[in-house]
């Protein structure tokens, strides 16, 4: 009876999307693969990353010498730039190479979105769709730069007479036990407006309460939420059909719209 034959081990680092850039960007700068262009082919590059018609695709270093001709004529001397050394690794690892060439595929404001999150190793921030209120505040030009914005109104309060006589109802004292008169203690700090009839208005003061973030705020963040959320959706999409060498990408698990299921 013959062996059987082995069975082939993947031994791919399985991964999800979000550490998967993180170690592409953080560890193996794979955005900053354009260093190695010369200036004219960077310029190029850039131009067509932003859509403008260059007649040329520039994807790497001139093969053909331009590039070497021109920097000789740059400094007017010869630069020998070596070939790969046996023994060393590649200065980008090849899923990291991938990486690369799949961000520059994306729209730039969205590409910047998912390399500075990639960088920091974090997801952007989402706002419930329901906010909760907070006190009211506004810019102002005293020390601590916002103040509370303060509501006031006069609202009809009872005589003190009135309050006299209730307090002889319920058997309340007028006066205080050292002797001073309880009414006028008790309204101290307070403001109030007498009418000739002897009728009185209270000065009432409030702090009004707003949504902790307006509905235009709340709008934009999640907006950058979204857009960085779809930035990594394609990238999933356009990784997942190459034949990556070290890792294997999880399904994707980012959520679409946190905020749906926020209370």
């Amino acid at each position: 009876m013959g062996a059987l034959p082995a069975t082939a081990v993947d031994r791919r680092t399985v991964i999800d999307i979000e550490a998967f850039l993180t170690w592409a960007v953080q560890r193996q700068c794979c955005d900053r693969t354009d260093i190695a262009l010369h200036p004219m082919e960077r310029s190029a590059s850039l131009a067509q990353q932003h859509g403008r018609p260059i007649g040329v695709i520039a994807a790497g270093r001139s093969a053909d010498g331009v590039a070497t001709i021109l920097d000789r004529n740059d400094i007017g001397a010869d630069i020998d730039g070596g070939s790969a050394i046996r023994g060393i690794p590649p200065r980008l690892h090849p899923d990291a190479e991938r990486v690369g060439e799949a961000l520059e595929r994306l729209p730039v404001a969205q590409r910047r979105l998912v390399i500075r999150h990639a960088r920091r190793g974090d997801r952007p921030e989402w706002a419930a769709l329901r906010q909760p209120m907070v006190a009211a505040k506004r810019p102002s030009d005293a020390p601590g730069r916002y103040r509370h914005l303060t509501c006031a109104e006069w609202e009809l309060t009872p005589r003190r007479s009135d309050i006299a006589a209730l307090y002889h109802r319920v058997g309340r004292s007028l006066f205080l036990p050292d002797g001073r008169k309880r009414l006028p203690e008790e309204e101290k700090g307070f403001s109030f407006r007498v009418g000739g009839d002897g009728q009185r208005w209270l000065l009432v003061k409030w702090c009004p309460l707003e949504p902790k973030l307006s509905e235009a705020e709340v709008a934009e963040i999640n907006h950058l939420y979204s857009l960085w959320r779809d930035g990594l959706l394609t990238l999933y999409v356009r990784l997942t059909r190459l034949d990556l060498r070290g890792h294997v990408l999880r399904p994707f698990g980012v959520p679409g719209a946190p905020w749906d299921q926020s209370p």
